[in-house]
């Protein structure tokens, strides 16, 4: 193990130091480092900030919004994991992709971002950043694998346990380094998803050999799935400091050996993502059950990697964007008991505020997250901003910040907020319209204050199909945004537009104009 750790420590500083070409200093000094922070399954009304009635003390967070601009109109790309985390590193939805609307990746499924796309981390590794990922991935990883027969299979089958047939002693054949990122620290998928190890700079930090039988009686607790592989020392105990520590360390590591030189650090945390283990410090620390004690705990850590900006010099001139991926998962249902170590209720603390719905939903409270961008040198602080934008929009943004011009190919539903950021224009939206894909596979369009649901089409064929039967709820969300009272009757007409607006992008194969 001391050898493997020295191995990777030694690793990490050549990539940080080969990563990026020759920089101006001129140029250096006008660039500020990039920090995203997703948080995982997390609402919008956890936040104390952006929810008064919150039992979940959330002071990093709300000091964040205090020194920084809140969106209150922002939204995951997809409202669930794989297509939130998708269009944030492409600026495209996910159903476009093999997957489809509703699609999900398997455990061990290859990589679903396609070969020669242009990543936000190719991006802000083309202008000269150092680029580092540290957390959940879940954008697929092919492994070697003995027997190459299986390939197919383990692209598509959720529950594959041939476990020895995955070559885990090598390094993966397309991973996250593949992707612009000339760090990586990461899990798979969410922190029960196999393969329970940490992989860093595309291969097992340690093999993964235990069974799930096997990490009880070490650990005398599990709070995975019944069919893990774990790696000896990952417990769910030591995953979210590990990976706090993780990312401190890429920024200290960065300013460190490259003074001159800035980062862009994608911080995905695993938190409050079931399983729902808090570490005992932070138990009983909310009003809110095991799951706030959790967000306590996530809030912590973002404190943490703050306060390393602070203490590091380099706070004002670094960008940090704070989010989650979905909405939270609707806890009233409760959870599986191996996935939660205490009390399941929620005390009457409403994780989507205002909104209705959950994770993976059409309505806002699976989609509409907490959105915080703070940047001390360009950003005026203290200010709530209502323009609507997605996950898409934020490679277009940087982008936009940093002069970079992106061809055709890139962030097809996207469109750059930057002047929103700096306060120069704060439109109802930038976009024409955009889209929400449910789990399930339907769809809804979102333009200005209205939201049309339409049930029926579950792919991007049967949109396009005049024989799928479609029925409609629209919903005016400046005035309803619980979605409690469907107008789609007294608008007829723009019921038929919204719908055509879709028809539109899945034909154009974008949603903006090239």
């Amino acid at each position: 193990m001391r050898r493997l750790f020295i191995t990777l420590v030694c690793s990490f500083m050549l990539l940080l130091l080969s990563a990026s070409p020759a920089v101006s200093a001129a140029d250096q000094s006008a660039r500020p480092n990039v920090i995203v922070i997703l948080a995982d399954d997390m609402g919008y009304g956890d936040v104390t900030a952006l929810n008064r009635q919150s039992r979940i003390p959330t002071p990093n967070l709300d000091k964040l919004a205090r020194q920084g601009l809140v969106f209150t109109d922002a939204h995951a790309a997809g409202s669930y994991c794989v297509p939130s985390r998708y269009g944030l590193l492409t600026g495209r939805y996910m159903w476009r992709t093999r997957l489809g609307s509703g699609g999900n990746l398997a455990n061990f499924a290859g990589t679903l971002i396609e070969p020669g796309r242009r990543t936000i981390a190719n991006l802000m590794q083309d202008a000269g950043y150092q680029t580092g990922l540290v957390g959940k991935w879940h954008q697929g990883i092919d492994w070697k694998l003995h027997d190459e027969s299986e390939r197919e299979q383990i692209r598509v089958d959720p529950n594959y346990q041939n476990f020895k047939n995955i070559d885990f002693a090598s390094p993966v054949l397309k991973g996250i380094n593949d992707y612009g990122f000339a760090y990586s620290f990461a899990t798979a998928g969410s922190a029960e998803m196999n393969p329970s190890t940490f992989i860093v700079n595309n291969r097992a930090a340690v093999i993964p050999t235990l069974t799930t039988a096997e990490a009880k009686e070490k650990y005398s607790e599990w709070y995975g799935r019944d069919d893990n592989i774990i790696a000896e020392g990952y417990t769910m105990d030591r995953l979210v400091p590990t990976l706090s520590n993780k990312a401190c360390e890429f920024v200290e590591t960065a300013v460190r050996v490259k003074p001159d030189q800035p980062f862009f650090l994608y911080y995905a945390m695993t938190t409050p993502h079931n399983p729902i283990v808090p570490n005992e410090e932070f138990v009983g620390k909310s009003q809110a059950g095991t799951y706030g004690d959790f967000v306590v705990e996530l809030d912590f850590h973002v404190g943490r990697l703050l306060q390393n900006l602070k203490d590091l010099g380099i706070a004002d001139n670094t960008l940090v964007f704070f989010t989650s991926d979905n909405g939270p998962v609707d806890r009233t249902r409760g959870y599986p008991q191996r996935w939660v170590r205490g009390d399941t209720q929620i005390y009457g603390h409403d994780s989507t505020g205002d909104c209705s719905g959950w994770k993976g939903g059409l309505e806002e409270g699976g989609h509409r997250v907490p959105f915080i961008v703070r940047w001390p040198a360009k950003i005026k602080p203290g200010e709530a901003c209502a323009t609507t934008i997605v996950f898409n929009d934020v490679l277009p943004t940087l982008a936009e910040m940093l002069n970079v011009k992106i061809d055709n190919k890139t962030a097809e539903d996207g469109v750059s907020f930057y002047p929103a950021l700096t306060g120069a224009s704060r439109p109802v939206s930038f976009h024409k319209a955009i889209i929400h894909n449910h789990h399930n596979g339907h769809f809804a369009v979102r333009q200005g204050p209205f939201k049309l649901i339409m049930k029926g089409p579950k792919t991007v064929e049967e949109v396009l199909d005049p024989r799928v039967p479609v029925k409609y709820q629209l919903y005016d969300l400046d005035k309803d945004i619980a979605e409690s009272t469907d107008v789609a009757d007294k608008h007829p007409e723009k019921v038929k537009q919204m719908h055509a607006i879709l028809k539109q992008y899945v034909k154009a194969g974008r949603s903006q104009s090239e």
